[in-house]
């Protein structure tokens, strides 16, 4: 059914601007929506393009730095509109039995089992696949895909079954740090560069770090309890280390996901003697992941900022 995009995603819009809602909300592989989501405009109009056609049939690539929110905004997305998301956790050893399947022991005889790629091809809901850090995989395995990715039928040698990706109208969306180009900053040690004919086969989409004002309304909705002035500096805060995080100077750095923990547990603390909260609750939601310097640089910041 269509709704407003207003309703659908909680941005401002004309009422007469809908979207597709599915129907098949009851399906095992829609994903759990976030209430407190908050979408940015301009990556939700590109994704939406992209759904609809925009660049025909291909694939998107969505890149960007990590905690930027390259899979969170995919998922929120398929959530919203009852699509199935079959997501695929790429890494570097990854091969193609792990996507497309495998013969396991089952009852003492060899069964087939489908892998998550053909799972989502073959579902009949027209399913997104997303395949998660994907320039981590090795360039081999990365060309295997440029048949389906360019909607050729495939088969499967194994089983001889026949494979037409186009067949239920599955949508495929790649998601890495880097944009097949290979690490040049020494941040994303495990990705590799890919073959150039593979890439040139994706719509691409650019995702950075939220702007201040949409981090801050996210924060709002998620951790209300926070007061205004306070939620404005720990926007500051981590903006900063993610300064610092690009810049090399760092080794951790602040999504949005974890911006929000800070806020619930500087909440949770604030009662708690003989601490100051903002600071208990920094090492717990990242400090701790940080060498001894690095969260003594992430102490200084707050306590420049916020105390």
């Amino acid at each position: 059914m269509k709704k407003p995009i207003t309703e659908v995603f909680g941005i401002q819009a004309p009422v007469t601007i809908t979207v597709d809602v599915r129907d098949n909300a009851k399906h095992a592989m829609i994903p759990r929506s976030n209430p407190d989501y908050v979408f940015r405009r301009e990556i939700l109009s590109d994704i939406l393009a992209w759904m609809k056609g925009a660049a025909g049939a291909d694939p998107l690539y969505v890149v960007g730095p990590t905690g930027s929110g390259k899979s969170s905004i995919v998922t929120q997305i398929a959530s919203r509109l009852n699509i199935p998301l079959y997501v695929v956790s790429c890494h570097e050893r990854m091969e193609m039995p792990e996507l497309f399947g495998r013969f396991v022991v089952r009852n003492g005889t060899m069964e087939w089992v489908d892998g998550p790629f053909i799972q989502g091809l073959k579902d009949p809901a027209s399913a997104w696949i997303l395949l998660d850090e994907a320039d981590t995989l090795d360039p081999g395995t990365f060309v295997g895909l440029n048949a389906v990715n360019e909607g050729r039928t495939i088969m499967i040698p194994e089983t001889g079954e026949t494979i037409d990706p186009l067949r239920f109208g599955a949508r495929i969306i790649f998601a890495g740090n880097t944009a097949g180009n290979g690490d040049a900053t020494g941040l994303y040690q495990a990705t590799k560069r890919q073959n150039l004919a593979s890439m040139g086969r994706f719509m691409m989409l650019e995702v950075g770090y939220a702007d201040p004002a949409e981090e801050n309304q996210a924060l709002e909705k998620a951790v209300p309890e926070v007061p205004s002035p306070i939620r404005q500096k720990m926007v500051e805060v981590a903006n900063k280390v993610r300064d610092l995080f690009i810049s090399g100077e760092i080794e951790v750095t602040f999504c949005t996901r974890t911006l929000i923990r800070w806020a619930q547990l500087a909440t949770f603390y604030k009662a708690k003697p003989g601490v100051n909260p903002i600071v208990y609750a920094l090492d717990r939601a990242l400090g701790f992941r940080a060498e001894v310097q690095s969260r003594q640089a992430l102490h200084e910041l707050v306590q420049r900022i916020i105390a």
